[in-house]
């Protein structure tokens, strides 16, 4: 009967019951969306950060004891060579090279190089990505002795790139000259999708370095 009901059966209690699971949904869906929205708002601020801070060429063309070039545009080796035809250092590493990629095929396709290929152009084919770029180069100015180097990539790859070479040769002066690839340069590139896809693409790996360079840095710190 009802006099017999017990508190806890009242229909209105029953539905508290019954809504709590909907309420908790709301609330994880709400802190869902917060964190959501905080972790978009990081991102967009890292990133127009990142951007800000991307290094412009040097108003005068550097000068060290070696260039090494990470490979992924003819712009770059372009530059890099123009950099060793000039006198602007001794010598030359040529790094990430693909495997098909020859000295002999390089040389056709730079002929205004061809007697540097002979005395002071190295070519390195083991790195796969920009930590195995850091590694080979790494070897190389070691073997060379070298104190400072010229570094040419992408301006948009050079945080990413100093900041593995820095983990790696940390006894070295590197000096970054950054190349504005054509993709990047011409009018509107920054409303391309597919720029902005590549260069938002490299401030997640960049990130991701400093968190390993610092996670492993730390490690070493506390002796493990």
């Amino acid at each position: 009967t009802a006099a017999m009901r017990r508190p806890s059966d009242h229909p209105e209690a029953e539905r508290r019951r019954a809504s709590l699971p909907r309420r908790a949904a709301r609330r994880l869906g709400r802190g869902a969306l917060k964190l959501g929205l905080l972790t978009a708002a990081a991102f967009a601020g890292g990133f127009a950060a990142f951007m800000a801070t991307l290094p412009a060429p040097p108003a005068a063309d550097p000068v060290a004891e070696g260039i090494v070039v990470l490979t992924g545009g003819d712009d770059r080796i372009d530059a890099a060579l123009r950099l060793l035809g000039e006198r602007n250092a001794d010598r030359l590493l040529i790094s990430g090279l693909h495997a098909a990629t020859s000295r002999a095929a390089l040389r056709r396709q730079h002929p205004a190089n061809d007697s540097a290929f002979d005395c002071c152009i190295d070519l390195g084919w083991e790195a796969r990505d920009t930590p195995g770029n850091a590694t080979e180069i790494a070897r190389w100015a070691r073997a060379n002795h070298y104190r400072s180097l010229i570094v040419v990539t992408a301006a948009y790859h050079m945080p990413r790139a100093l900041l593995e070479l820095d983990a790696q040769l940390g006894d070295v002066t590197l000096i970054p000259y950054p190349v504005t690839p054509d993709a990047l340069a011409r009018d509107g590139a920054w409303r391309d999708p597919e720029n902005v896809r590549l260069l938002a693409g490299e401030y997640v790996k960049y990130v991701a370095a400093q968190a390993r360079i610092g996670g492993d840095k730390l490690l070493r710190m506390a002796g493990l």
